[in-house]
């Protein structure tokens, strides 16, 4: 699997837990594109369901997708369906909300 897609990086972390945690190159190809990495130490990108399922992503309708990277690098993705625990946890961190 290459590493590349589109503009972005994926770490080998992420490359291995990619294909167990359903999250397909589809999808990214779909979600990429919306999002504006920041300068900071991290961003914490948050697909909401309205937006994937705009999107024709079949998930049900509480779980978002949730990405983790630095500056053009995808460290870690992972679906959740309660991602306010995050906002504390990440408090360094830059967020972007994707709903549209």
């Amino acid at each position: 699997m290459n590493s590349q897609l589109l503009e972005y990086r994926r770490t080998n972390h992420f490359l291995f837990n990619q294909w167990n945690r359903n999250i397909d190159d589809s999808i990214l190809h779909k979600v990429l594109p919306y999002i504006n990495c920041s300068k900071c130490e991290k961003d914490v990108i948050i697909v909401m369901p309205s937006f994937l399922k705009k999107k024709g992503v079949e998930k049900d309708d509480e779980t978002c997708l949730i990405l983790i990277a630095k500056k053009n690098l995808i460290v870690t993705g992972f679906w959740c369906d309660h991602p306010n625990y995050l906002f504390k946890k990440e408090k360094s961190s830059d967020f972007q909300i994707i709903y549209k």
